[in-house]
């Protein structure tokens, strides 16, 4: 399925997205790799791990890096942008190469292609879509594009907010993940779409859960929240090798 071509990765998801109705794509990079190591890590988003201290949530990411479901993709670091931890990464999946591919999918040099044809990808589907990211996002400016049918807000700091509530949001997963059958779940909630992903997955197959990241930023929180969505930027010109 997947070749290991950062543009050929790409089309090949965006294809997936109008015609399969069994998909999954999480995404493991620099953030994913440091909880995973037991790191303190954080980022401006807002979320932040603590050594020694959020281990459920450590956990929790571990399991979801596991999966070995044909459908079930991985965006791992490459290792023209994060050498050490396209190793690691690769040496803890247990998914055959053929589910593997670039964490950075979406952006970089591929970003105005995901600009371009993503939201009309989905579009073209004719799925239901499920946003699910930070309260403060502006779902009626997506909504100008894609159906929204449902919205799933993730308040403040998510590695805390899951270790807080992680029963009740595990069941309200299941809930979602259930009520919906060929939908499209977009998933931007830092290290914890991983988690959310994995969780909706085991719930129900017959769904597309997608972990967008940062890439509808400048749409749901009028801001350019990374390099690569700045044109001419040295990241927005990368094309990132396996």
């Amino acid at each position: 399925m997947m070749q290991q071509l950062f543009r050929e990765d790409l089309d090949e998801v965006l294809r997936l997205i109008v015609e399969s109705n069994s998909l999954a794509l999480a995404r493991f990079a620099d953030g994913e790799a440091s909880v995973l190591k037991n790191m303190t890590v954080g980022n401006k988003d807002g979320w932040l791990y603590k050594k020694d201290k959020n281990l459920v949530f450590r956990r929790d990411l571990r399991h979801s890096l596991l999966c070995v479901d044909k459908n079930y993709l991985y965006g791992l670091s490459c290792t023209c942008c994060d050498e050490i931890n396209h190793k690691f990464l690769l040496d803890s999946v247990r998914t055959p190469l053929e589910n593997l591919t670039f964490s950075n999918i979406w952006v970089n040099a591929n970003f105005p292609r995901f600009n371009e044809r993503f939201l009309p990808a989905v579009r073209e589907s004719k799925k239901s879509v499920i946003l699910c990211s930070g309260s403060k996002a502006r779902v009626s400016e997506l909504e100008r594009y894609v159906p929204i049918v449902d919205f799933i807000p993730i308040p403040g700091n998510c590695v805390v907010y899951w270790e807080k509530y992680r029963e009740q949001i595990r069941g309200l997963l299941d809930l979602k993940a259930t009520q919906h059958r060929n939908a499209i779940f977009l998933i931007a909630a830092g290290p914890l779409s991983e988690i959310l992903i994995h969780e909706m997955w085991q719930a129900n197959q017959q769904n597309i859960y997608l972990d967008i990241g940062s890439t509808l930023d400048p749409l749901l929180f009028r801001r350019n929240s990374r390099s690569y969505h700045t044109t001419g930027h040295a990241f927005s010109q990368r094309i990132c090798s396996w």
